[in-house]
């Protein structure tokens, strides 16, 4: 399965934040629920499509307003491995002329 991956080639979208569900902290707003709709309309129209991410483990901060009507940020923090498992694979991209080796580093 993994050579008949390899050989068609891909479109890579990359994108600092991404909403793909409503209980994973990866977006903060607008961008990021449009990056999520582009990935999923990239599903639904089976394009060859790669999305890479940043994933934070302390995720965003939920915004709540206190008795003197003053923004006060909570954390936000989850586990990623709740949603997603790591993946050994690893591609190279070309960015300005150079190959760039991307892959999943650590715990």
């Amino acid at each position: 399965m993994l050579a008949e991956f390899l050989r068609e080639p891909r479109i890579t979208y990359f994108t600092m934040e991404v909403a793909l569900r409503d209980e994973v902290p990866t977006y903060a707003g607008g961008l990021g629920i449009l990056a999520g709709d582009t990935v999923r309309s990239a599903a639904d129209l089976d394009v060859p499509l790669v999305a890479v991410s940043l994933v934070s483990r302390a995720g965003y901060f939920r915004q709540e307003i206190d008795v003197r009507g003053r923004q006060v940020e909570r954390d936000d923090a989850w586990d990623p491995r709740q949603f997603a498992q790591p993946s050994q694979a690893k591609i190279a991209l070309r960015i300005e002329a150079r190959e760039v080796w991307v892959r999943r580093i650590g715990n």
